[in-house]
């Protein structure tokens, strides 16, 4: 109020206008002005504002509006005066920024009219601080914005469900997953989409969901173009009233990886743990790291034992260091596979094995050297009963050529001489020899082809005692 109007109410008695301006204006809770609209000056002030601005009346009364605007505001005050300049009557209103005397800057709500004082364009202005309402209102449209990007912009399908569970809201995901146009989805209820199992209806499982009780799971779901794919959801009822949300994603390829991968590891345990070889990893040491399930028919050792102990401990003495020697080259070839070589098994005997080791110590889902041995033993043995049964027949071999040398040139000796004794016998012409020493040739010679005969069925008799 000013200066003149207070002294009007102090000598003389105040009019009822002027009781009602002091009730509507220095009353009033919300900080209130009058400001010359030609000066910018203030020309009245009341105590809400003193209150909420800081400064003192007479600190008002000294300063423009101007003042009470940050300075890089004050160009669209001075548009907003040269505004009101142009007409008589005017109300307006809009948000601001205004600055306290403590340099504070709050948010305020201005409403303002044109008024006469003493003759003069003024405005009168009733400012309201809504600095709390509009960090709040900031914060609504950030989360409001957050939530727009992320339900615009994630992959996963985001479809928004009234009561009846038909759709009223879904982001480009989703059309994009069901093969839909957003038109075509608008009303549509989920139950033309969703594959439950059979004999399950709709209305009981929505009924559950609504109640909390189905937030999350797996469901099969029905593309546009007939095809279905599997999608894993989380659901939310109630994000506002009677607005209900639920995410899903595709994981359909997930889904078929990961049986893949199952069917995959029921290969590898058919190979390793029930196959007839013996699959080890050990370090660069030749540390067990793993041993396969087949340690224990093959071997006689449950792979346990194996675990942490050194694997040339089992080899045999004479074996260990050339298999040791080629297990030092692993680092330069990636592959090595040994001579048969002697392991000790569980009952201390000792199995031909042969190992055939590779390094895939850079490979982290192994970590070592994968090691594949056969165990050989009745092959090496049957190799040695082999050879035994060579041996035995090469000399056997040996005495029946020995035999049948004998048979060709020792027996034709004496044979050939009773042969040639027998023609003179038979010719009666012995030249002039006696038949005393003619009979004494034809015994010497019968006595020496007996003696051949002898030794040739006592080596007949050896080689066929040798071959039983």
């Amino acid at each position: 109020m000013s200066t003149e109007k207070q002294e009007g109410f102090e000598n003389e008695k105040p009019l009822a206008s002027e009781v009602m301006y002091h009730e509507l204006f220095d009353l009033n809770p919300q900080p209130m002005w009058v400001y010359d609209v030609e000066t910018y000056r203030i020309l009245d002030v009341n105590e809400a504002a003193v209150r909420n601005y800081g400064y003192t009346r007479e600190e008002f009364l000294t300063m423009t509006i101007l003042a009470l605007r940050p300075q890089e505001d004050v160009p669209a005050v001075l548009q907003s005066v040269e505004l009101v300049r142009q007409h008589t009557r005017l109300y307006t209103s809009g948000f601001y920024r205004h600055s306290r005397k403590n340099g504070e800057v709050i948010d305020v709500l201005i409403q303002s009219n044109i008024v006469y004082m003493q003759g003069r364009k003024a405005e009168l202005v009733l400012s309201t601080d809504v600095t709390t309402w509009v960090a709040s209102e900031r914060e609504r449209r950030a989360s409001e914005n957050k939530f727009k990007a992320i339900f615009d912009n994630t992959t996963d399908a985001i479809v928004l469900c009234d009561d009846h569970g038909c759709c009223v809201d879904m982001n480009e995901a989703t059309l994009r997953l069901l093969g839909y146009q957003s038109a075509e989805l608008q009303g549509m209820h989920i139950d033309d989409f969703l594959q439950l199992p059979q004999g399950i209806p709709f209305h009981v499982v929505w009924k559950n969901f609504l109640n909390g009780e189905i937030l999350n799971g797996l469901m099969k779901i029905a593309r546009k173009n007939g095809s279905h794919i599997t999608g894993s959801f989380n659901a939310k009822p109630n994000i506002l009233p009677g607005m209900h949300m639920c995410v899903i994603t595709d994981v359909t390829e997930r889904l078929e990886k990961k049986r893949e991968l199952m069917e995959s590891e029921r290969r590898f345990k058919a190979l390793v743990q029930e196959g007839a070889d013996l699959i080890a990893i050990v370090d660069k040491r030749g540390n067990y790291m793993f041993v396969s399930e087949s340690s224990h028919p093959i071997l006689g050792i449950r792979p346990e034992e194996f675990i942490g102990k050194n694997a040339f401990d089992w080899i045999h003495p004479d074996d260990r260091e050339a298999v040791l020697a080629l297990f030092l080259t692993i680092s330069e070839h990636r592959q090595i596979k040994t001579e048969p070589y002697r392991f000790m098994d569980g009952a201390g005997t000792y199995r031909w094995i042969t190992t055939t080791a590779t390094n895939m110590s850079d490979d982290p889902a192994v970590g070592g050297v994968v090691a594949n041995s056969r165990d050989i033993t009745d092959a090496v043995e049957k190799a040695r009963a082999l050879l035994v049964s060579n041996e035995r027949y090469r000399q056997q071999n040996e005495r029946l050529r020995e035999i049948a040398w004998t048979q060709s040139h020792v027996v034709r000796a004496p044979l050939t001489r009773l042969m040639g004794l027998a023609d003179l016998l038979h010719s009666g012409d012995c030249g002039g020899m006696p038949l005393e020493t003619v009979l004494s040739l034809i015994r010497s010679s019968a006595g020496e082809l007996d003696e051949v005969i002898r030794e040739i069925v006592h080596k007949a008799d050896k080689v066929q005692n040798d071959d039983e």
